[in-house]
């Protein structure tokens, strides 16, 4: 029981960060827990449905403002439906297929066996997105009602690409749209909601692989993560023009880079 809240928690509070709850997870699954690394990754996986339902009930007057906005005028959606619309389909023909080629890799001997060098390719790619937000650190001006359907592919492709381990879904979402000249706030917010399929699709398919039952433990770590999610959410929203975590995750990054000349000097 206590993994599975140590677990939950740190899906509750990473996915909302510019770092890969999913690397996150399944490092601390494998390296703390010692579970398998297979195991860990359908685990990481399973637990983001409980972050998406954080999401949904923080979001929820918003969510429900757009389905009926849809539902009244659905040959003319707003701006902002249409930014969901496009960025889901996108993010779902891209990430899909990635996240069934890392279920493969992860099930194969030699990510069993190779757990330095996984560790220290999920650093590289967190690297690469601290790169990207320190690059991207200032926050534009325009708001959710101003999106426009280039914003909507761009989110789409940098959540579709997040599927890999290591790369922060929040953290190139995020950056994509301050990129592209949106308020710092406006695109957490956006980020958040966009990501409710994302992650309830990443929790489906843990289920759905056979990689996950419903044990206690496991609905433990979703409920953990589902509460702590919408702590997180709303203190983020709240200081949100005071946060960069650019510098944070590439220092993780690099020490999880060096992981196999570690490895091979200890």
């Amino acid at each position: 029981m206590f993994e599975s809240v140590v677990l939950g928690l740190i899906q509750g509070i990473t996915e909302w960060l510019p770092v890969s709850s999913e690397g996150v997870v399944t490092l601390a699954s494998t390296t703390l827990f010692s579970n398998d690394p297979n195991e860990s990754v359908d685990i990481a996986l399973w637990v983001h449905l409980g972050t998406a339902i954080s999401a949904g009930f923080v979001f929820r007057s918003d969510v429900s403002r757009m389905a009926i906005s849809l539902f009244k005028s659905p040959t003319k959606p707003t701006p902002e439906v249409k930014f969901f619309i496009i960025g889901m389909l996108v993010s779902a023909c891209l990430g899909l297929p990635l996240l069934v080629i890392m279920d493969n890799i992860t099930s194969g001997d030699a990510f069993k066996t190779n757990l330095s060098y996984v560790m220290g390719t999920i650093g590289v790619c967190m690297v690469a997105t601290g790169l990207i937000l320190l690059k991207t650190k200032k926050s534009g001006i325009r708001l959710r009602s101003d999106v426009k359907n280039m914003d909507g592919l761009i989110t789409g492709i940098a959540q579709g690409v997040s599927a890999l381990p290591g790369l922060s879904r929040s953290g190139l979402t995020v950056s994509a749209m301050l990129a592209r000249g949106l308020d710092k706030r406006e695109a957490l917010a956006l980020s958040f909601m966009l990501g409710i399929p994302a992650a309830a699709g990443a929790g489906i398919y843990s289920v759905w692989s056979g990689g996950i039952d419903f044990s206690i433990e496991n609905i433990s770590a979703l409920l953990v993560a589902l509460i702590s999610g919408v702590i997180t959410i709303k203190i983020l929203l709240k200081v949100a023009e005071r946060i960069n975590f650019g510098a944070i995750v590439l220092l993780v990054g690099i020490l999880l880079a060096l992981s196999p000349i570690i490895d091979t000097v200890i």
